[in-house]
Formats: structure tokens, C-alpha cells, sequence
């Protein structure tokens, strides 16, 4: 019997539950378990017209936590331990082996926050509770996949964040993610830092003193560049390269959600679990009206099963 694939609620507030049960739908509801409160569940089904979730995956820390109607649109710290809680049910189960995967809806930090967990979202809790040494962002839509060297900083500190260590390990686990998708031999692009990857120093020095001996430190993993950003974004769209390693936030994500944003999955690389997101937030804005585009997380639970099928022992 095939292992299912846990799925979360994240922001019960925001989208997280809509996206789920209509992209459940479409995957296939028997392959997948939803942890959290049934009634969670239940009053989302309810909202959004479609079928409640037989297969319940129950979270012992929420026992005490009594149904009541969902105020979409507004933070709650309720809503903030249901979504993390959730989250660490679910990848215990996939420690476990009692699951394949984990896909985790949107949830937001100001709900955390105000839960009383001081994390930043989904990467860093997982990150915590599994223990994971390195792990790293990939983003991908179609045959573009990106991993990020930095993440959520300000752009001013990304020069000084930069490493040759930290390059080279987000290298690696860009040839990790490629080996997990069933890619036999990766073509890895490693982006510059600096327009026209710093015209010889003229723009910049980070290529040749940190980057290019990262590059030279992989070159065992078929790494090669630096390669100006306005560029190689383009050739791997093509199919030049399998994945993209870029040096912050805004230089991958751009092209990622330019080329897909109905369509963005968030995997978090080098955790001892298979873990997939839709690469989108709990829009607030949209919340409870039903009208939330679920492609994303439909993605998101796809990706999640190809990982599975090629790391079954992650």
C-alpha cells in the first residue's frame, strides 16, 4: 500500500484550507490524510462546497482547542498554533514512516508570532524539529527550478552574507533536489551577484573572490558559472540548465513567479522528510469567498509525490 501524503491547513484564516480541499480533489482525495481538528475541516467543506475529508490525521497538542467559526481575513493566535501544530504532527508522522510527504498550506507569521513561536514560517520550524544541519528554498514552476544562497534579508546584506562555504552547500543541494526529481546528471547555473557577473571587477568583486570558488569547489557536480542573472533564467527556461542556484530572494523568485504564479511550488531541500508548498501566501484579502485559485497547491502535492517516489527513505 502506498504511504499517503500529509496535508496542513495553514492559516485557517487565509486561503490554506480552500486551496487544499479543492486541489485534494483533483489529486485525488484516498492518496492524502489532513491533520488538524475535523471540524477545521469539516467547516471549510461547509464554506466552500465541497466534499469534507473522511481521512483525518488527528494532532494530540490541539485537543483543548474547542470548534468555532473561522473569522476569515483576521489574525488569530488560535489559528497560528492550529497551522504550526499541524505542521509538526505531520512531519512527525513522516519521520515515523506513517507518510510519504508533507504539503503545507500558507500560513502567516504575524499568527505564529502571536502564538507565541518565534519562527519565521514553515523553513526554519521544520529546520528545527527534524534537526535538519543545511537545508535551502527551491522554487519551481514547469522545468525552471531555482535555489536561493540567501533568503528573507535586506538586500544591503546579501554581499556580506555571502560565503564560498555557503555557496558551495547550496550547490550541493541543488544537485540533492535535481537527484531526488530523478534527474541522473544535473546542470547546475550558479548566478552572479553583480550585473554582467561584475564585468571582470569592474562591477564588483564577489564573483571572482566568492562565487567562482564555490563553482570550482563543485565542479565534480557539473556546476558552472557565474552567469549574469538577466540571462541565465532564460537558457534555463530553455533547457540549458536543470536548476538555477541565485544569490538572494528577489533575483530567483522573479523570474519564478513572472513564468508561473498560478503555478509556484516552495520544496524544502535537505530536511529528512519530503516537504512541498504552494509558492504563494494566505491572501487575507480573498479570504472565505471561495474564489482562490488552487493550481499552486495542486503543484505543490505533485511535486511532493515525485520527491516521495525517488527518496521513499527521506
Amino acid at each position: 500500500m502506498t504511504l499517503p501524503i500529509v496535508i496542513t491547513p495553514g492559516d485557517a484564516a487565509g486561503i490554506g484550507p480552500e486551496v487544499a480541499l479543492k486541489a485534494a480533489l483533483e489529486f485525488g482525495v484516498d492518496k492524502l490524510f489532513f491533520a488538524g481538528p475535523r471540524w477545521l475541516w469539516q467547516q471549510a467543506a461547509q464554506q466552500f462546497s465541497v466534499p469534507a475529508p473522511d481521512q483525518i490525521m488527528p494532532v494530540p497538542a490541539l485537543r483543548g482547542v474547542r470548534p468555532q467559526r473561522v473569522r476569515y481575513g483576521h489574525v488569530s493566535a488560535t489559528w497560528g498554533r492550529v497551522a504550526l501544530e499541524c505542521v509538526r504532527a505531520a512531519a512527525q508522522a513522516c519521520i515515523a514512516g506513517t507518510a510519504a510527504a508533507l504539503v503545507t498550506a500558507p500560513l502567516t507569521k504575524a499568527g505564529i508570532h502571536a502564538a507565541g513561536y518565534h519562527y519565521q514560517g514553515h523553513t526554519d520550524f521544520l529546520a528545527d524539529i527534524t534537526r535538519a544541519p543545511r537545508h535551502a528554498m527551491m522554487l519551481s514552476t514547469g522545468r525552471l527550478r531555482v535555489m536561493l544562497v540567501t533568503i528573507h534579508q535586506a538586500l544591503r546584506s546579501v554581499a556580506e552574507c555571502l560565503t564560498a562555504e555557503r555557496i558551495r552547500t547550496t550547490i550541493e543541494l541543488a544537485h540533492l533536489a535535481c537527484s531526488q526529481l530523478g534527474i541522473a546528471h544535473p546542470r547546475i547555473a550558479v548566478c552572479a551577484l553583480n550585473p554582467h557577473a561584475g564585468e571582470n571587477g569592474a562591477f564588483g568583486t564577489e564573483e571572482r573572490d566568492i562565487i567562482t570558488p564555490a563553482i570550482v569547489a563543485t565542479a565534480h557536480l557539473n556546476a558552472s558559472g557565474p552567469y549574469p542573472a538577466d540571462t541565465v533564467f532564460l537558457r534555463a527556461h530553455r533547457g540549458e540548465f536543470n536548476i538555477v542556484v541565485a544569490m538572494y530572494h528577489d533575483q530567483g523568485l522573479i523570474p519564478i513567479k513572472l513564468l508561473g504564479f498560478e503555478r509556484g511550488v516552495n520544496s524544502t531541500i535537505g530536511l529528512p522528510i519530503v516537504r512541498t508548498s504552494p509558492d504563494h501566501g494566505s491572501a487575507y484579502d480573498i479570504a472565505g469567498r471561495g474564489i482562490a485559485d488552487h493550481r499552486a497547491m495542486l503543484a505543490a502535492l505533485r511535486m511532493a509525490a515525485r520527491l516521495a517516489r525517488h527518496c521513499p527513505a527521506a
